[in-house]
């Protein structure tokens, strides 16, 4: 991501409604799904793509004992002024040989890795799931979601870098691809996809540009975008959403 996206990542995570509600449904979807392995409590997960760190120092307050993966020495900079503590800056098929260079467990076993809106950063996708997917134990979760649909392509996109917003049948065929099992699947962010939608068209139509990560709103609105957003955990996971402008998938290492 460009640099900019990192510095203002860090100064809004704890306060946008994006950030906040994202990683609230994100942790209630995995926990109510995933808890009833005794296995994942308190384990060792792994949070590729951490950025600066917002989801990751939410885990690791809940007790779990959180690994944080980057490219980008910035973004672990400020992982380390949040008070994470294993931080480890390379690429995913490089973790096991910089754990043994740091005189770590090289065979370290995460019972989760996750990687929040990270896929589609990255321009091999298929080499990037089947790293993660080598990574994994034997009944290892990965939890990730990603941006939904080719055509709300934007200025969003491109101001972040990515490759590519996904369907959720394409992200599901590229994670059952490498051998991931599909265990739950949803598109989220729903309630606030009409109004999105709507932005982004008049956006297009007007070709109105936009150098910011994010668009900024008062603190009213970002309350209000929040309490709408947040609205979602009620029915997920119980129900899966038919569209929206993320995606959210569960998936398992089963042999």
């Amino acid at each position: 991501m460009n640099e900019v996206v990192y510095h203002s990542n860090y100064q809004i995570e704890n306060n946008y409604f994006w950030f906040l509600s994202r990683n609230s449904i994100v942790k209630n979807i995995f926990e109510t799904l995933c808890n009833k392995d005794k296995k994942i409590s308190n384990s060792k997960v792994l949070d590729i793509g951490c950025g600066t760190g917002g989801f990751a120092i939410n885990l690791q307050n809940q007790g779990y004992e959180v690994y944080c993966l980057d490219t980008e020495p910035i973004a672990l900079d400020y992982c380390k002024k949040r008070g994470l503590i294993n931080l480890f800056n390379c690429y995913i098929d490089e973790l096991k040989n910089k754990l043994k260079s740091e005189g770590k467990n090289e065979n370290i076993e995460f019972s989760t890795a996750f990687a929040l809106d990270v896929i589609e950063h990255i321009e091999d996708d298929a080499k990037a799931i089947n790293d993660i997917y080598d990574l994994l134990p034997i009944g290892g979760y990965f939890v990730a979601t990603v941006p939904a649909y080719k055509w709300l392509w934007s200025e969003h996109d491109i101001i972040h870098m990515h490759y590519r917003r996904y369907n959720i049948n394409q992200f599901e065929k590229l994670l059952k691809s490498q051998g991931f099992h599909i265990k739950y699947s949803s598109y989220f962010n729903t309630f606030l996809f009409p109004a999105v939608v709507v932005k982004r068209f008049l956006d297009k139509l007007l070709n109105k540009k936009s150098n910011s990560p994010v668009d900024v709103v008062s603190d009213t609105t970002n309350s209000i975008l929040k309490s709408i957003f947040d609205k979602e955990k009620k029915f997920l996971p119980n129900i899966k959403f038919p569209f929206g402008l993320s995606i959210i998938v569960i998936a398992q290492k089963l042999k």
